[in-house]
């Protein structure tokens, strides 16, 4: 099982003993003492005697991704000083020739490192075996992904790895990269760094708060047997989906977590999970239709919406999925009580895969369905063999249709666009029109407000996240919970803009 390590840029013996008790409430098992910007006139000794919890100690320059700007004697000087005064970890680079003078000192564990700020070697084992070279040492092999596929040798690595023989720590940094540091964890690593919290800045790219690795992702609880879920998508990294599923794991007592998988390689990025204990994915835009084309079989929902937002993969790797979009726009439009369209007219803006999910539910209703699209071939493709009418994206079509429903299934409006954006700024909505939009976050999008100025009544993308989670979670560990109590797995949760 893994530990964790708060990693923390010593400056202060007072700002120290705060991190170090702020990391032991959050959950870590280590700090890290960052000796980057120690001032070299201060006393260790204090530093080490007000911890709470054992101290490793490193100090790196500018050439491995540091801070400190002194010679290379002071900084061995510095590092000796540091486990004279109370350090139980050392931390030297894949480089360094110096070893720690003999003497009365608390070191019980070493970790020799490699960091990689352009890219991924090709020649990992050789670089973690060359750090093994000294008996009774961690190696720590950090490199650079580009898109999360990038990273795809690491997850190599360490299913070559026998821990027990060669214990290893090996992730990747990279904004969307992010994931192997809990990956490399379900692979057996002995450690995983963190930071303080949301509001401190970490040692290093990428690195999780404390608390987040400790509770939401259950690190210490984590091994090779474990279960692998995740959100394949573009974007995917703000998405809500972890603090609620892997909330649902710990409801059920499943052992399994789930990640947030943001990369344009979808097919190298499953390729690559399927190595650490996948078992199955939500999918987003804009992979529905790509992975749905990959599966063995399909359910109902994901045929006729042919799109996946959910798949599973059997113990071959053959991927069955299904559609819980469909359920979530009918649970949605349920919750402001619209549950049978008679065959009034309904509008989905846009062509994707979640507006073809919005289709078929609208369709299931029994409204009449147009979808509007900017894009007319892709749109038409679908939408004819099942007798929906297909129209341009304008205020225009929106007024001659007069719809009863309309369903905004674009990225507009979204977190990461422009908030002030407008769909169809001229259109007005007409009387006892509901619109909803499928964007969560922020909950109240421009395209609701504006709505709701013309008194139609709204239905926000929370709605549907819940009700679509539901049935996924259904999928995913067999056993059920309402969305309501789905709902309050969203505590403490990044704030939902506008709600």
């Amino acid at each position: 099982m893994a530990q964790i390590v708060a990693s923390v840029f010593a400056e202060s013996r007072e700002q120290v003993a705060r991190a170090g008790a702020k990391a032991a409430m959050a959950g870590a098992d280590w700090i890290e003492l960052r000796l980057d910007r120690w001032h070299r006139g201060q006393d260790l000794a204090p530093l080490f005697s007000s911890l709470r919890l054992p101290a490793i100690v490193a100090c790196r320059t500018p050439e491995d991704g540091g801070q400190f700007r002194g010679t290379l004697a002071e900084r061995r000087e510095l590092l000796a000083a540091a486990l004279e005064a109370g350090a139980h970890g050392l931390d030297l680079e894949a480089w360094e020739a110096w070893s720690p003078p003999a003497g009365k000192t608390r070191l019980r564990l070493r970790i020799r490192s490699f960091h990689s700020f352009t890219g991924v070697p090709k020649e990992l084992a050789e670089i973690r075996d060359k750090l093994h070279a000294h008996p009774g040492q961690i190696a720590k092999i950090v490199v650079t992904a580009h898109d999360l596929a990038d990273a795809a040798p690491i997850i190599e690595l360490l299913q070559q790895t026998d821990q027990q023989a060669q214990p290893t720590v090996a992730f990747a940094m990279g904004r969307t990269a992010w994931p192997t540091r809990i990956l490399s964890a379900v692979q057996g690593a002995p450690l995983v760094y963190g930071r303080l919290d949301e509001s401190e800045d970490g040692t290093a790219p990428g690195q999780l708060p404390v608390a987040l690795l400790h509770g939401l992702y259950r690190v210490h609880e984590l091994n090779p047997d474990t279960h692998v879920f995740g959100l394949l998508g573009n974007p995917a990294l703000a998405s809500l989906g972890p603090w609620l599923h892997n909330r649902v794991f710990r409801q059920c007592g499943a052992d399994a977590v789930y990640l947030p998988f943001e990369t344009s390689q979808p097919d190298a990025v499953m390729s690559m999970l399927q190595r650490c204990g996948l078992r199955g994915l939500s999918v987003t835009a804009p992979h529905k239709g790509h992975v749905a084309a990959r599966c063995k079989q399909l359910d109902v929902d994901a045929r006729e919406a042919e799109a996946v937002n959910t798949v599973l993969f059997d113990a071959k790797g053959q991927l069955t999925g299904g559609n819980t979009d469909v359920a979530g726009v009918l649970g949605a439009l349920a919750s402001v009580g619209v549950t049978a369209g008679d065959q009034r007219p309904a509008v989905v803006l846009g062509s994707g895969g979640a507006a073809r999910a919005g289709a078929v539910a609208l369709r299931r209703l029994g409204f009449r369905v147009t979808m509007l699209a900017r894009t007319l071939e892709a749109a038409r493709a679908f939408a004819t063999p099942r007798g929906i009418q297909v129209g341009s994206l304008s205020e225009s079509v929106l007024d001659d249709l007069q719809p009863a429903v309309v369903v905004q299934a674009t990225p507009v409006g979204s977190l990461g666009h422009d908030g002030d954006e407008r769909l169809v700024p001229g259109w007005k909505p007409p009387a006892g029109c509901v619109v909803f939009d499928m964007v969560y976050q922020p909950r109240r999008t421009r395209f609701l407000r504006d709505a709701a100025a013309c008194g139609a009544g709204t239905v926000e993308g929370l709605a549907m996240f819940l009700a679509q989670a539901a049935a996924q979670a259904r999928l995913l560990t067999g056993k059920g919970l309402p969305p309501e109590r789905l709902a309050g797995f969203l505590a403490g949760a990044p704030a939902l803009a506008g709600g």
